[in-house]
This record gives C-alpha cells, sequence and structure tokens, in this order.
C-alpha cells in the first residue's frame, strides 16, 4: 500500500511536540480548530472543522514523547487510515517523523493520497511554528468554503482577491498543487488550502495568530470572510 513519510525538526522538548500532536489544545494549535483527545491506548481522538465535518479516530499506541499511533477504520474491504507521529529527542530540538498510511493502490485512493500529500507539508511547517512559538499563546482562525469551480479556477479567484491582505507575509511553504504558508511580521502563520473534492473544490484559510484576544482573532475572521465572499459569493446557507 501506498504512504506518505516526511520528517521535521522542531526547535522544542520532545514534551511540547508530544503535547502538538496528543492534546487537544496542540492540535488546535496547527491542523483543525476544532479537537477532542481521550488520552491512552484506546482512547481517541476528534479533528473537526465546522458541523457536520467532524471525524474520531482511535488510539492505537500512546508513548509519551515518543510514538502516537491513530487509526481511522473505513468500510470493508478498504483498509483503515494510520498516522504515526515518532518523536525522538536530539539535544536541544526535536525530530518528528510522520508516517502516514493505510492507502490502497487503486484509483478509488488516488484523490485521498494526493490531497493527503499535498497538505502535509504545510501542516507539519504549521506544527513547526506552533510548538516553536508556544501552543498555548496560539489562536487558530480557519474559514473554510465548499464551492462549484475547479481547484485552478478557485486558487485563480482566491488570489486576485487576497492580494493585498497577503502582501508583506514571506512564504515558507508552496506544494505542487499551490497550497501555501506564509509567515508575517509578528509571527502570525496563514495557510492556503485549496483541495479537490469531486469534481469541484474545497478553499481552506487558516491562521495561526498569536498573543491576540479573542476580540482580534473574530475581526481576522470577519475580514477573510469577506475576501471568501468577494472571491466567491456569499454562501448558500448564509
Amino acid at each position: 500500500m501506498r504512504k506518505h513519510e516526511m520528517e521535521i525538526e522542531i526547535a522544542a522538548p520532545a514534551s511540547e511536540v508530544w503535547r502538538a500532536v496528543s492534546t487537544a489544545e496542540g492540535i488546535a494549535s496547527w491542523f483543525c480548530p476544532i479537537s477532542a483527545v481521550t488520552p491512552g491506548a484506546g482512547g481517541s481522538v476528534t479533528i473537526g472543522w465546522g458541523e457536520g465535518m467532524e471525524a474520531t479516530s482511535r488510539i492505537e499506541i500512546w508513548e509519551p514523547d515518543k510514538h502516537l499511533r491513530v487509526v481511522s477504520d473505513r468500510p470493508e474491504p478498504a483498509p483503515p487510515g494510520v498516522i504515526d507521529y515518532l518523536i525522538e529527542g536530539r539535544g536541544g530540538t526535536t525530530v518528528m517523523r510522520l508516517v502516514h498510511s493505510g492507502f490502497g493502490a487503486g484509483a478509488d485512493f488516488d484523490s485521498e493520497y494526493e490531497g493527503t500529500g499535498a497538505g502535509w507539508p504545510l501542516f507539519l511547517a504549521m506544527m513547526k511554528h506552533s510548538t516553536e512559538r508556544g501552543i498555548d499563546s496560539c489562536r487558530n482562525v480557519t474559514i473554510m468554503r465548499m464551492l462549484s469551480d475547479t481547484p485552478a479556477a478557485a486558487w485563480e479567484k482566491l488570489l486576485a482577491q487576497a492580494g493585498d491582505e497577503i502582501r508583506g507575509g514571506e512564504e515558507r511553504i508552496r506544494t505542487k498543487g499551490g497550497n501555501r504558508c506564509l509567515e508575517f511580521p509578528g509571527g502570525a502563520m496563514l495557510g492556503l488550502f485549496c483541495d479537490a473534492c469531486g469534481g469541484a473544490a474545497i478553499v481552506t484559510i487558516m491562521w495561526l495568530l498569536y498573543g491576540v484576544t479573542a476580540e482580534e482573532a473574530e475581526r481576522v475572521r470577519e475580514r477573510w470572510t469577506a475576501v471568501l465572499n468577494r472571491a466567491f459569493g456569499q454562501p448558500a446557507t448564509a
């Protein structure tokens, strides 16, 4: 079966990297705005982006500061999805190796395999950034929009409207599909994602903000909701 294997070095102790992947506040600081963890082998990890967009995986391996394995069961005969976080402290830094497996060889897994392959490099960059800056000081502002556009068309519309908002940010990483993250003065990080969903697209804006109030974070949400509205119109549920 196909799998992704990636490694990142983080200037933080292994205990903080473990906290980033194994606690609700840690996961929310780099991956998704909604999270819950029942710790220990046999426990669970729930992640979510909004109502109806939540998923729960079971914890198969729980070795604090060393190894976390979460498993997402699929209807048979599809194999389960498996994510391993392997953590190794090396002096003053920590190396975390991600192994995401469980992708079948058939074409019905192509979209999931390609999408996760394009997303993980950004998520790991955001994990590194948040863990190094401080998980507890991070506020995650995420906005998603499901669109009828193709990913290429969605990117074009988004960047046309977001140009002024992202000017001044330093690009840290860009994947083959166009997903990118940028760091701004003061340390805020912005992730821009556009993923295929059938014949359409899902656009995700994720801001990691540090040392800001809830009111300041809400103003960022409002500003970027306006960007999406200019690019794609008001959402049907608005």
